[in-house]
């Protein structure tokens, strides 16, 4: 037997702890180590994309060391966040019941960095708009008198 130290070729697993006190922390896989910054469901979208495939909720919990609820509720959010991913969803069912489960396949993603945030346009400022009632010339409102003036009342 051999007393020498073994080394073997792992990566470093990189954990992150979100800013919210009520979730845990979960692990970045090393092929998004340089999108350590952004959140969570943009990781999981950028891996989801790498795969190049359906993935389910287990297959995300398992490559981020989260529950099974949690990738869940990942894939709802990612499903809903359409500015950011491009993505699709599907329902398999499972052989031998009557559940189902959701699958997500990503397209595309916008990084942070990629997405340029609108600034409201102010209105310009134009003259102050008035209303039409009133707002006659003295010379068309003696007009206007005149003209009531000599007018013929019918009937009674």
């Amino acid at each position: 037997m051999d007393n020498a130290k073994q080394t073997y070729a792992t990566s470093i697993l990189q954990h992150k702890k979100t800013a919210q006190s009520n979730h845990d922390p979960f692990v970045i896989p090393p092929s998004l180590q340089q999108y350590a910054d952004e959140p969570l469901y943009i990781l999981i979208a950028l891996w989801c994309r790498q795969q190049n495939d359906w993935v389910s909720r287990m297959a995300i919990s398992e490559a981020f060391g989260i529950n099974d609820r949690r990738a869940s509720f990942q894939i709802s959010y990612i499903s809903r966040h359409k500015k950011r991913v491009a993505c699709e969803i599907r329902v398999v069912r499972t052989d031998n019941s009557q559940r189902f489960y959701h699958e997500i396949r990503v397209t595309d993603v916008v990084l942070s960095g990629d997405t340029v945030r609108a600034t409201p346009v102010l209105p310009k400022k134009g003259p102050v708009k008035r209303s039409n009632v009133g707002n006659a010339t003295p010379e068309l409102r003696n007009m206007f008198h005149t003209l009531m003036g000599s007018r013929k009342i019918c009937g009674n």
